[in-house]
């Protein structure tokens, strides 16, 4: 498992604003998910904990991380909707919230997702639904704990690994732009000339791919960063790209270390970098970036776990466009790129759960604790503070393998769904409900929405790409259509707002939706007589 031993923790942050892995955070009793966490990308006007908001994502079956679905024949081709990016899509249709993303505690076949901490089910995933899993309870100290985790983080080793990431996306946009222009050249020159140009495009697409898949970032038991050593082997991967003989042979060296031969290509690279010492001087933006003192300290850092301050020196050292920059020694809450972290507290704001495929049924299990915390034991107010937390629920086109149990139809159970006052939002495309040889998903969703609306709940109700084909990619692409739809809405929330000469604050996701309600009546209605 990605992350090594129970007493290793790992996130690896792409910017300041994420998105961070965080390993085994630990939630009811013994139980344990990994997080893909994204903070806020805008600022709340409000600093009350309570004001604040996290969307809480469960995915389907083939979403892992990425490198998880690379080496999976069946996952390669839907890469695009992994976790990390689907965090990323999440967190541009709510910018002002905290993104969750729980990864499924068991990958069977590297395919199923298995949401065993929160619902019970088979090895293909396919839930037993039972009255009290304690999968609220799970999902509340996973909150808790996942703020604790973020908070311990020293501050200026997430701020440093945020430089690291955009400078080595920055040499990443140099050689793609780089490779780009040798093969537009190549187009209008010899047919030698374009062969070798291809080769040259080749080895730029074997740097970019190198540089994406280097920013992990140890965690250790104390939140302490350890930052490895390919960072570093990245950066002087890319700047040493951008001569011809260079570039191949520190490919060898860079690939060597992602391949876990750390001494002996951190040696190859020193000497490699010293045959070649007189080539560097001349790329003066890049020299800083190979040096042998930095490919010894380097190799230091990745040998000693307590290196942290130095290793965190060199890193930064090594970047090949991007200089230090000085940052204030006590930053304050107006320029403190980490102001997310101030008075986190996630299990206080309030929660947007969504499930997509797969993981919808860990919404449907929510369902019937909904039901035993309210009508079976109401005495038990334990819970009560998260329930009131929860102000919307996202269906993305949900299924599993089963046959039965897609879709809640109890009526006790959605009456008490009713009664808790939450948003409901059911997105759909013909992949699901309109498949002839899965014909109770289709009965089962009609029924669900049907009787919900008869019940006076607040849902909503959208059937996207009806008129294209049934195919598992618009399955996937309905992730997407659905952040589209939310982003329309808060557009058109905060039109509504400058007309009248309100605030600009963005919309919380319940006042979104209900603007969106009385317009969607209509298609709610039609969509459901698509759904016979």
């Amino acid at each position: 498992m990605l992350g090594g031993s129970s007493g290793e923790r790992l996130c690896t942050p792409s910017t300041s604003a994420g998105p961070f892995r965080i390993f085994s955070v630990a939630g009811f009793q013994n139980r344990a998910n990994d997080i893909v966490y994204c903070p806020p990308i805008v600022r709340q006007q409000s600093q009350h904990v309570e004001d604040s908001k996290a969307i809480i994502y469960f995915g389907g079956d083939v979403q892992d991380f990425p490198e998880s679905m690379e080496t999976n024949r069946d996952s390669r081709g839907y890469m695009k909707y992994n976790l990390e990016n689907s965090a990323i899509l999440l967190r541009e249709a709510f910018p002002r919230s905290h993104i969750i993303v729980i990864r499924p505690v068991r990958m069977e076949f590297k395919t199923f997702s298995c949401f065993d901490n929160f619902v019970r089910g088979n090895n293909a995933g396919v839930p037993d639904h039972t009255p009290m899993n304690h999968a609220l309870q799970h999902l509340e100290k996973l909150l808790q704990n996942l703020s604790q985790r973020l908070i311990s983080i020293p501050e200026n080793e997430i701020l440093d690994q945020a430089a690291q990431a955009a400078a080595a996306a920055a040499a990443v946009a140099a050689a793609a732009a780089a490779a780009a222009l040798t093969l537009s050249n190549a187009t209008v020159t010899s047919e030698s000339s374009s062969s070798s140009s291809t080769g040259s495009d080749s080895s730029q697409e074997m740097d970019i791919d190198i540089l994406q898949v280097q920013e992990n970032v140890t965690v250790d038991a104390d939140g302490a960063v350890i930052f490895p050593i390919v960072s570093a082997a990245a950066a002087a991967a890319a700047a040493a790209a951008a001569t011809t003989e260079t570039g191949a042979s520190t490919n060898n060296v860079s690939a060597s270390i992602n391949n876990g031969n750390n001494k002996d290509a951190a040696a190859a690279l020193n000497s490699h970098q010293q045959e070649s010492h007189s080539q560097q001087q001349q790329q003066q933006t890049l020299s800083k970036a190979a040096s042998p003192p930095t490919t010894n300290n380097v190799e230091h850092c990745n040998n000693s776990n307590n290196s942290n301050n130095d290793c965190g020196a060199v890193s930064q050292a090594t970047l090949p466009t991007q200089p230090q920059q000085p940052r204030p020694a006590t930053p304050t809450s107006d320029n403190n790129p980490l102001w997310w972290r101030e008075n986190l507290n996630l299990d206080k704001s309030k929660l947007v759960l969504i499930g997509f495929s797969k993981g919808c049924v860990v919404l449907n299990q929510f369902i019937y604790e909904f039901h035993y915390l309210k009508t079976l034991t109401p005495d038990d107010s334990s819970m009560c503070r998260l329930l009131s937390r929860i102000t919307d629920m996202y269906w993305l086109d949900g299924g599993h393998g089963g046959q039965k149990n897609t879709w809640i139809t109890s009526r006790s159970l959605l009456e008490t769904l009713t009664r808790m006052g939450m948003n409901i939002h059911v997105h759909l495309t013909p992949y699901q409900v309109q498949d002839d040889r899965r014909p109770w998903i289709r009965k089962e969703e009609k029924l669900f929405t049907e009787m919900l609306r008869r019940l006076n709940a607040p849902i909503t109700r959208h059937l996207h790409y009806d008129n294209q084909p049934a195919n598992l990619m618009t399955h996937f692409e309905v992730l997407q259509a659905f952040c589209q739809h939310v982003h329309s809405l808060n557009q058109q929330h905060q039109q509504l707002q400058q007309q009248h000469g309100g605030n600009n604050e963005q919309p919380t996701t319940a006042a979104a939706t209900n603007n969106g309600a009385g317009s969607s009546s209509n298609n709610l209605l039609d969509a459901s007589e698509e759904a016979k």
